[in-house]
């Protein structure tokens, strides 16, 4: 035991280990948690005047422009106290001051919904007519245009005054599965030690999980497989109730705003056709093919008599494959986004030479990788780098969705800067495909382009097809809920084996663990959140074809498209790029290259 416990100090660096160049700079939002504490007391103090317009919106544009403007100072001060909070917290689970920091800071927010929940009832008593009129007479019209047209679009699913402030109440407790998964998840699981390919024992964290599953040695993947995974099981109960009560939430939302179900209510928000969603699923379960034949030819070059779900992600040919410093990978990731034109480059340096990401694992810290906008400074990114190829597309990545983030909130009112992630994940896998492209053109030789097409491969399952089984699942364990009945682990197991069976087809062996990876995800506790994976990656690699061709006027359309923030739906931005996703064609175009690849590396290796 002490041998072990010595190893995972060793092995996992303290935040005090670190060099500062590859820390966040928090200070940027706040330079000390005084300031924090300062900005806490004066949004308490602005939130006792939000009375002060109850009941008065209709008697004059100014009153309403008034009573917006101070929702709008009110709510970028709670974002500045979010984000400094959640940001310092995921540094260090284990750290209660930030916990309860960050807790307070939501807190704080679900006041301020509550405190301005008239607005929108108040307003939905005026007709179109004239709240257009009020609108036009505002000190500035192009700040709330697209609300107020986006409010009149809702009108059916805004409720009364008193029903409004009890939704906007509910936040905190609607917030309890995914912040009790989250602790759980993050800060309370313990996995075991497993032997590497050397032998020597090493802690499991959640990094080198998904390291080990890129081993080459399956008595690695298999071990570390079963040791991840045991772990999820004996919470299985747990994780269980945590999602349940997620799916309750979401039915309870849904009703209280008048919609069909959840998946009408997700969409809504962005103003996304529910016939999007289907017919991806749809589409993409009709041409399974080129997936089925991908997990047979994996396992002939794996020389496998069985394929297992641990063997699916690990580089067919490892002898091609090398460490990325993190350096390394920045430079790469420069070079990679020229196409993009020079203003997004030099922000992209800057974003690095400026502290914006967070590098490197250490203990307690949030696992996985994201990036997080602030209106007021700069997008953060948080990573766990640990020199792989993989994180080096990762960063590349979310260094997508941060310059994203940078050009919205430099061109955009506050009002208008957030996107629906809907685009947002076009950004970041567009980034991805630029790097893929980058690396083609050193290829030299056949197994450099055959490393580099298993990753374009895998990286089109990870992204595409498994964000569709994972949405598919979704829509499952929802329907089930609206239908009446209960969710239990069982059900759960069985409707992901199912799908498994379905999407990798007939070569694959399932062993007693691949039925708990459902327990592992924490996007299932946002409503609906992966399919746009799926369909953003169908957008992004349409948009990737037209910087390819050279497409005139390519460079600008797609830096209006991130510049627009969300001062548009995003079905609508998209097609402005010459993208249109309420046909199928982005999503058979996909395919079809998934297909077109997978024949490649048949035919380069000749299996």
């Amino acid at each position: 035991m002490t041998t072990v416990l010595q190893n995972e100090a060793k092995a996992i660096p303290q935040r005090a280990d670190i060099k500062d160049r590859f820390k966040w700079d928090l200070t940027d939002i706040y330079k000390t948690e005084k300031d924090w504490e300062s900005d806490f007391k004066k949004a308490r103090l602005l939130l006792e005047k939000a009375g002060e317009f109850s009941g008065k919106l209709a008697d004059s544009p100014r009153m309403l422009y008034d009573c917006l403007e101070a929702r709008s100072a009110l709510s970028i001060i709670c974002d500045n106290l979010n984000q400094y909070a959640r940001r310092s917290r995921d540094l260090d689970h284990r750290v209660s001051k930030y916990q309860v920091m960050t807790e307070r800071a939501a807190m704080l927010s679900s006041q301020v919904l509550a405190a301005f929940s008239f607005i929108e009832p108040e307003l939905l008593q005026i007709d179109d007519d004239r709240l257009t009129e009020m609108a036009s007479q505002f000190p500035q019209t192009d700040i709330y245009d697209f609300y107020i047209r986006e409010l009149i679009r809702s009108r059916a699913h805004i409720r009364s005054t008193e029903v409004e402030e009890v939704l906007a109440q509910s936040a905190m407790i609607a917030r309890g599965p995914e912040t009790a998964f989250t602790m759980l998840n993050d800060a309370d699981l313990k996995y075991p030690a497993i032997k590497d390919e050397q032998g020597n024992e090493v802690q499991l964290t959640k990094q080198r999980y998904m390291k080990f599953m890129q081993s080459a040695d399956q008595r690695v993947r298999h071990d570390a497989h079963h040791g991840f995974m045991s772990v999820y099981e004996k919470h299985i109960n747990t994780i269980s109730a945590t999602l349940s009560s997620a799916i309750n939430c979401d039915i309870f939302y849904a009703g209280a705003r008048n919609y069909k179900d959840c998946l009408h209510c997700a969409l809504d928000a962005g103003n996304i056709p529910v016939s999007v969603f289907h017919s991806l699923i749809e589409t993409t379960e009709a041409d399974l093919a080129a997936m089925h034949k991908w997990i047979e030819l994996r396992r002939k070059l794996l020389k496998l008599d069985k394929i297992h779900t641990y063997d699916i992600i690990c580089p067919l040919f490892p002898e091609e494959d090398y460490d990325v410093p993190y350096d390394e990978a920045v430079q790469e990731i420069i070079k990679a986004v020229e196409p993009l034109g020079k203003d997004y480059g030099i922000i992209l340096k800057g974003a690095f030479d400026s502290r914006w990401v967070d590098v490197y694992e250490t203990e307690g810290k949030a696992s996985g990788a994201y990036s997080s906008s602030n209106y007021t400074s700069h997008p953060l990114v948080l990573m766990n780098y640990n020199d792989t190829v993989d994180n080096m597309f990762t960063l590349a990545h979310e260094m997508g969705h941060c310059l994203h983030s940078y050009f919205a909130n430099k061109i955009q009112p506050y009002q208008k800067a957030q996107y629906p992630i809907f685009v947002a994940e076009v950004a970041a896998t567009l980034n991805e495909g630029l790097m893929l492209q980058h690396l083609l053109k050193k290829v030299t030789d056949k197994k450099k382009k055959l490393f580099l097409l298993n990753r374009h491969i895998d990286n089109t399952f990870g992204t595409f097809f498994h964000q569709v089984f994972y949405a598919h699942f979704e829509l499952k364990i929802h329907e089930l809920v609206e239908n009446g009945e209960a969710l239990s682990p069982d059900i759960m197991n069985r409707m992901w084996t199912e799908l498994t069976k379905k999407y990798y087809g007939p070569a694959i062996t399932l062993d007693d663990y691949a039925k708990y990876k459902w327990a592992r995800i924490p996007h299932f506790y946002v409503t609906y959140y992966v399919y746009q994976y799926a369909t953003s990656y169908a957008a992004s690699q349409a948009i990737l074809d037209k910087f390819i061709a050279h497409e005139d006027g390519i460079i600008e359309k797609y830096l209006e498209l991130l510049r627009s923030g969300g001062s548009d739906y995003p079905i609508e931005q998209l097609k402005k790029c010459g993208v249109d996703m309420t046909t199928a064609e982005p999503v058979k175009a996909t395919l079809r290259l998934f297909a077109e690849q997978v024949d490649e590396v048949e035919k380069l290796t000749g299996v």
